[in-house]
């Protein structure tokens, strides 16, 4: 009786949340540009240093034909030459106004994506309504973005560059998604984990990927010496080797597997990490292969979406306990997917909570343990999903139960009567029709 009682109340309050939200469309613009006007004014003279001016420094460096790669140490800069390449053009501004340009075109970027990502995911729903859900998107994500674009970080952009590739495939677009990984790579290389599962597993855009593979290990020998570069990728690679081998309590800020473990009174040694790190990689690859086989366009991008930033921020060498947009934005976007579809459905609101989760910060040690314990449940979840493919088409597929009203559950019959309304509660009834607002591009 109890537990029936606390669902009721839970229900209660859920559709009050709602409610409220519909009431009020535009409040997930406002945080959102809220928090971007934020993080502009932060990067001001008197409160400049971003990890920005450290890229702009190592930039410096680059062109000047100096030693960017320290193999011994498993701080400082971690990016291929490719990423100080595309940063030249900045180094002809005032490193404020710099970051500030920086800063701009990565809210502007990952605001179209999240749009884009969501028109792929809901083709049914008008404009009005993708602007709406976008902006409720990008609230959701503003734990997780703080950090990045108050530091005017380059994981907005990766992820941006991921999130329309992800869309662009979805509606079949290859060429397309293939330049904007290529583009995320450039800006940090850490997408090159969705461009080898894309590379890998998708036919049609196996030699773009390598192409732009190519083309980012070539790019830095149009403006910098042959014999510098091929010591800096040396000494870069060296690198990555020593950090994949180092322990959990090496890098103060890590949060991954390995500080889960650490959490849990088990310290794995360097190699054994490395080795587990690989494993995961080909466990990875097995799952996106499997998804791939289900031969729906829209599951193997989201998917792969999600598997890549899954993978990065559980796995990756050097992931920070502040560094989970790489995978916050795909979740929200899924999760979204499924309240409008249904907003009793459970799993959409679990996504939410488990970005939210991921977003905010309350202490090193915490998160250290939390936020990875959060995406290991992502993982052992894509991992259900996949055992049997059905689930995967369900979850991206029909509706099944009361829809959040939207715009587009708008629909006048022949007697004038308007079925839903305008984001003002109340659902679509089951049977009424749903107008096809498919769009061409």
């Amino acid at each position: 009786m109890q537990n029936t009682r606390t669902g009721v109340r839970i229900a209660h309050w859920r559709d009050a949340f709602v409610a409220a939200l519909e009431r009020l469309p535009w409040l997930g613009w406002a945080g959102w540009l809220a928090m971007c006007a934020a993080a502009l004014w932060g990067v001001s003279p008197k409160r400049y240093g971003a990890t920005f001016g450290v890229y702009i420094d190592y930039a410096r460096t680059f062109f000047a034909g100096e030693p960017l790669y320290d193999p011994a140490r498993i701080d400082a800069y971690l990016y291929w030459p490719a990423s100080l390449t595309v940063l030249g053009p900045f180094l002809y501004f005032d490193a404020v106004v710099a970051a500030m340009i920086a800063l701009a075109l990565s809210a502007a970027l990952l605001s179209w994506a999240s749009y884009r990502l969501l028109q792929a995911l809901l083709p049914e729903q008008s404009h009005r309504d993708i602007v709406v859900l976008t902006g409720f998107l990008l609230l959701i994500n503003v734990p997780a973005a703080w950090y990045n674009f108050k530091q005017v970080q380059a994981q907005a952009f990766m992820t941006a560059g991921m999130m329309l590739a992800a869309a662009a495939m979805m509606r079949e677009r290859w060429t397309v998604a293939s330049l904007w990984l290529f583009a995320s790579a450039l800006v940090k290389p850490l997408s090159v984990v969705m461009i080898l599962l894309c590379g890998v597993l998708q036919p049609r855009m196996r030699l773009a990927m390598a192409a732009a593979l190519a083309a980012g290990f070539a790019l830095p020998f149009a403006v910098a010496d042959a014999g510098y570069l091929v010591d800096q990728y040396r000494a870069w690679v060296m690198k990555l080797v020593h950090l994949s081998d180092v322990h959990s309590g090496a890098w103060l800020y890590q949060a991954d597997f390995a500080t889960l473990l650490h959490s849990l009174g088990i310290v794995l040694p360097g190699k054994a990490a490395m080795v587990i790190r690989l494993g995961a990689a080909l466990g990875t690859l097995l799952l996106a292969w499997r998804i791939a086989a289900i031969g729906d366009r829209n599951v193997f991008p989201v998917a792969v979406l999600i598997l890549s930033g899954s993978y990065c921020t559980l796995f990756g060498p050097r992931n920070e306990f502040l560094s989970f947009l790489i995978l916050t934005p795909a979740l929200t976007a899924l999760g979204l997917h499924l309240l409008v579809r249904d907003r009793n459905d459970r799993r959409g609101w679990l996504l939410i909570l488990a970005c939210l989760a991921l977003g905010f910060s309350t202490s090193l040690a915490v998160d250290r343990a939390l936020k990875p314990a959060v995406v290991a449940a992502v993982y052992a979840w894509l991992i259900w999903l996949t055992w049997r493919p059905q689930r995967w088409r369900e979850l991206l597929g029909g509706e099944s139960g009361p829809r959040m009203a939207t715009r587009t559950d708008y629909d006048v019959g022949d007697s004038g009567r308007g079925y839903g309304n305008d984001w003002s509660g109340g659902a679509m009834r089951r049977g009424d029709p749903i107008p096809d607002r498919r769009r061409a591009d």
